[in-house]
């Protein structure tokens, strides 16, 4: 069961690379008045894990509401 789990972290890791590599244009992101230059494959993936971490920041807080 192990190598089938490393395995599909590496293809995972592969799919990922070839995502950040199609995807290198830059793209500017504003807030308010603070912006920022990126290419989209890192805004993307950044976006990606904020929303995972506020995700998981609500469903504990949640969790320790219902207990």
């Amino acid at each position: 069961m192990k190598i089938i789990k490393t395995i599909l972290v590496f293809i995972l890791v592969i799919i990922a690379l070839i995502f950040a590599f199609q995807n290198f244009e830059t793209v500017r992101i504003s807030f308010y008045k603070w912006s920022a230059e990126m290419p989209l494959s890192f805004a993307i993936i950044g976006i990606y894990f904020l929303g995972a971490l506020t995700g998981g920041i609500l469903f504990s807080g949640l969790k320790k509401i219902t207990r």
